[in-house]
């Protein structure tokens, strides 16, 4: 049952961020907030957490509150909803203006150590040793990785096992985590991809939207 309705979240997860690329007329962070928060209401669920959106002189935030701030360069929006209890948790990265080829090799850096990871994940394998390839597919810039690779999700947003470099769990069958490795650096940039994961027979990706750098133009 657990499984059932972390699945349900994550597909209410999908189609509002979906809804939200679809109808991108945004200027401000908090006007994106407010659209996702409206959204989630129309479905009669609650957020997961406090919503994050965060964009350029923000970005290198970790964890940051959406503001009147204008939407300019890279845009982290991480959000999850609540389903009969049961939590999502989604991070995807937009570019508002034009990327640089420093900006898209630092985004494709975080994807490919993302989709590495999750190839990666073994039953029985220590959670540390995955958090510590994360930090080595970084290379030069794991230094700029500042919170850990993931968590456990469920009835809390953030519950065991740990993924990081000092956890003592193992990958067990039935665990839902998440992974998600991101690079910060203020006045530069801010990145995160963050997908809700089933470890079954095999490794399944329960929040499925597209992990493309999506880019917009800025709104005057």
């Amino acid at each position: 049952m657990k499984l059932k309705y972390v699945k349900k979240a994550c597909q209410a997860t999908d189609q509002i961020f979906n809804k939200l690329i679809k109808n991108f007329h945004f200027k401000t962070e908090i006007e994106v907030a407010d659209f996702i928060l409206n959204e989630i209401k129309k479905k009669s669920l609650k957020p997961a957490f406090p919503m994050i959106v965060a964009s350029e002189r923000n970005h290198h935030h970790i964890h940051h509150y959406p503001k009147k701030h204008k939407l300019s360069g890279f845009t982290i929006i991480d959000f999850g909803v609540k389903y009969k209890g049961f939590c999502s948790d989604m991070t995807r990265t937009l570019f508002i203006g034009k990327p640089k080829k420093q900006d898209l090799k630092l985004y494709n850096l975080v994807l490919k150590t993302q989709q590495n990871c999750l190839k990666r994940i073994k039953i029985g394998q220590p959670y540390k040793d995955l958090d510590i390839y994360a930090r080595t597919q970084l290379q030069p810039y794991q230094k700029y990785f500042k919170h850990t690779l993931g968590h456990g999700l469920g009835r809390k947003i953030h519950q065991k096992p740990k993924i990081s470099p000092h956890s003592k769990d193992k990958a067990k069958f039935g665990d839902i985590i998440t992974i998600e490795p991101g690079l910060y650096k203020k006045n530069n940039f801010g990145i995160r991809i963050e997908d809700t994961v089933y470890l079954g027979k095999k490794t399944q990706i329960l929040t499925k939207s597209p992990r493309k750098l999506f880019i917009f133009s800025k709104r005057k």
